[in-house]
Parts: C-alpha cells; structure tokens; sequence
C-alpha cells in the first residue's frame, strides 16, 4: 500500500482524492472538537491505512449505496469484487473504528448496522454539519453533507443514472428539478462532486449545469437523454 494524498480545503475540511483503479470514490474528512467525520470511506487498498488509523469515535455519512463508496464499511474475501484471489488484505481486515454510520435508506446489506436518515440531521461538534437525505438520478436513499453552512458534500447526487451500452445516461426530469430545487434552497456556496478531478466546484456553476440539462427536456418523455453534446460536469 502507498500512503494515501490528503487534501486539505480549510482547517476543517480535508479530502481523499477519487482513483479509477480499482473504481474509489472521494473521502471527506471534517474534523470536529470531539469526532472526525468522514463522508463515504471509498474501495481503494491505498485508503485502508488511512481507516484503520483513525481515531475511535468516528462517524461515518455514507453518500449512497454503490460499492465504490462503500466497500470498506463490510469484510470482503480474495476473489470478490476488486479482490484478485490471491489479494490477502482480508487476513489483516478489522471494522473501521466508527462509532455511528449515517446512510440512507436503500444502503441493505452494505452497512446493516447504520442510521437511516430520512429526515434531515443537524449535528453540532465545533463545527455545524448538516446531513440531508437528497432525490437524485443516480441512486436511491442518497445523502449529502453541508458543513457550516457553506460546504456541501455531495458524493454523486449531480450524475445520471448510468446506461448501460445500449440505453445512454439519463436523468429522471422529476428528480433532476427536486434535485437543482434542493440545491437553490441550501446556503452551502461551494460542492464537493465524487469521481470529479477538480472535486471543489463554486454550486453556482453546478446549479447551471443541471440546469441546462433541465431545459432539453421533452413534455413527452420522463428522461433527458445524454449524449456528448449534453452530458455534464466533464
């Protein structure tokens, strides 16, 4: 394993950067008086030392369920997933020492022991975060994170549920206006998109993109359909 690059925003908030082999999503890190918090815990070998060294006590928001954003919070074996059949990294797996993991309502069996949200949270720790269940496109029960009303952490809430090589990426019209009239309604000026190479984005800038693909949308068809000339935040 390499040690993993720690990005740092502010005196408060730091981030993991995504890598696309195996796929690993970003982690956030708030550093509250009493906890660490992190935002997803990714599917990367190079992020186990950084998990295992954290303190007791941490707590966990999971953005959505899939397994890039995931993977760490369950033991896996050789073989499974990313796992080549002679990795032997589970042999050393121990649970990440969190003390409350917060998911959203289609996490099943990835995290059985997490807090559902359903209804926004607000936690107070020296810092002010604010965990809020938000409808998008991309996947069911998903969160974000806003800290101190100006950082939202948004995991892949802006993205369109994947095609699959015959049907192209698309968003659902309904969600994709809950979506932009959620983000319109937080005081949060910056996000923190997953997978996204320049991670820290102004939330106008996200706002306006979701919106442009908004306005292509046909009264006939509950999709926006995407191809190059339309698809977003590349």
């Amino acid at each position: 394993m390499t040690k993993v690059e720690i990005k740092k925003i502010d005196d408060i908030i730091s981030y993991i950067p995504s890598v696309e082999h195996p796929l690993s999503s970003n982690i956030g890190i708030i550093t509250g008086d009493k906890h660490t918090y992190l935002f997803d815990v990714g599917s990367s070998f190079d992020d186990l030392d950084f998990l295992y060294s954290l303190p007791e006590g941490t707590i966990i928001i999971v953005s959505h369920f899939h397994r890039d954003h995931t993977w760490w919070l369950t033991k896996h074996y050789p073989g499974e997933g990313e796992m080549l059949p002679d990795d032997t990294i589970s042999l050393s797996y121990k649970p990440i020492p969190a003390e409350t993991i917060y998911a959203g309502s289609h996490i099943g069996s990835y995290t059985p022991k997490a807090t559902l949200v359903t209804e926004p949270i607000t936690v107070f720790d020296g810092v002010k975060l604010d965990i809020i269940p938000i409808r998008t496109s991309h996947a069911r029960g998903s969160l974000a994170l806003m800290v101190n009303d100006d950082f939202l952490f948004l995991g892949d809430a802006t993205y369109p549920c994947l095609g699959n090589g015959k049907k192209p990426d698309c968003y659902n019209v309904q969600l994709l206006k809950e979506l932009i009239d959620c983000l319109q309604g937080l005081p949060a000026k910056r996000c923190g998109l997953s997978h996204d190479h320049r991670f820290v984005r102004p939330k106008n800038v996200v706002l306006r993109q979701l919106e442009g693909v908004y306005k292509q949308r046909d009264p006939k068809s509950p999709y926006v359909f995407l191809d190059q000339s339309t698809q977003p935040f590349l």
